[in-house]
């Protein structure tokens, strides 16, 4: 990227935040704090009114706004994959506002660039399985959630735990959202546990977003919680390893039974699993045969081997009916 490029993108990237540190702009644009002192103090010779908050970082003062930036083909098309992508993996609160946004833009585009994301348009989708819909559980909270984030307001709503089969009361300090496993999870300080837990989003039946505030006990501390709090909900660690030929055949297949991360062995590679079912999980497992080994839990050996004795009874004592 030249220089001028580059200042121009720094004056977007200033502009869209309350402030931006040095060692942020650094890191984006891959150049040495020197050289971002010495585009800072270039764009305010050129006159941008750039100011510094020793605690956060360089902004731009109330009042100055860029010209409409006008958007490449290349960024309207990331941004058209964004807006599918968002159909189905946001609820319906999410999506509603993406797709409000992306008319917006739609409409600012010149006549090349929006000849090209609408031919585009025509070749992308994403595709998901299709989930019969439950009006008990409307999934559509994403959007109060950001507000309860971002204002640390409390949340009070009822869950639903499939293992019980029962919802019950909660009020939460939401802490942060996360998307794994096929679906969005609140992470949040429970009242009722005293502890921090895992909710998925789409087992809210009523939310309520309430006036209280709360003082959030974990600054700082988030990422660090997501796993720990992983391990502790309904979903558990689970570790397998499988032969080379597996391991490219379900590259794929994995990311829809909670896929966490896998390490390549001299012999074999070791995945890692967040699995909420583990009699489900064993039952995917025994589709690869002697390919596959559990490495743990000991539980889930168990559930594969009850599953195949399970066939095993099945067949051996199944009257099949077929004709000689």
């Amino acid at each position: 990227m030249n220089r001028i490029d580059r200042l121009t993108a720094i004056l977007v990237k200033l502009q869209s935040k309350s402030a931006t540190s040095s060692q942020e702009l650094a890191d984006h644009f891959d150049i040495s704090l020197r050289t971002v002192y010495r585009d800072i103090r270039a764009l305010g010779e050129a006159g941008v009114p750039i100011g510094l908050d020793q605690g956060r970082g360089y902004f731009i003062v109330d009042g100055y706004h860029l010209p409409p930036v006008m958007l490449t083909k290349e960024e309207a098309g990331a941004i058209l994959l964004a807006g599918k992508l968002m159909e189905k993996m946001g609820d319906k609160s999410v999506s509603a506002g993406f797709n409000s946004a992306l008319m917006k833009i739609n409409s600012v585009l010149k006549g090349e660039q929006k000849d090209f994301v609408e031919n585009l348009d025509k070749y992308i989708s994403v595709v998901r399985p299709q989930v019969p819909k439950n009006e008990n559980f409307p999934d559509h909270f994403l959007a109060d959630l950001k507000i309860a984030l971002v204002n640390h307001r409390l949340v009070e709503f009822d869950y639903y735990s499939q293992y019980t089969d029962k919802s019950n009361l909660r009020q939460v300090e939401p802490l942060g959202l996360v998307f794994y496993s096929g679906h969005w999870h609140l992470i949040a300080f429970c009242r009722l546990r005293q502890d921090v837990r895992d909710f998925r989003t789409d087992r809210i039946m009523k939310l309520r977003l309430l006036e209280d505030h709360f003082e959030p006990k974990f600054n700082g501390e988030y990422k660090h919680l997501i796993r720990s709090v992983m391990h502790g909900s309904e979903v558990q660690e689970v570790k397998i390893k499988v032969s080379f030929e597996v391991a490219r055949f379900i590259s794929d297949q994995k990311y829809y039974y909670g896929f966490v991360s896998e390490e390549r062995k001299v012999e074999y590679v070791e995945m890692t699993y967040m699995v909420g079912n583990l009699n489900y999980f064993a039952r995917w497992l025994i589709m690869y045969g002697a390919e596959a080994d559990v490495v743990e839990p000991a539980q889930l050996r168990e559930e594969v081997v009850k599953v195949v004795n399970e066939l095993s009874v099945h067949y051996a004592t199944a009257d099949i009916g077929l004709s000689p």
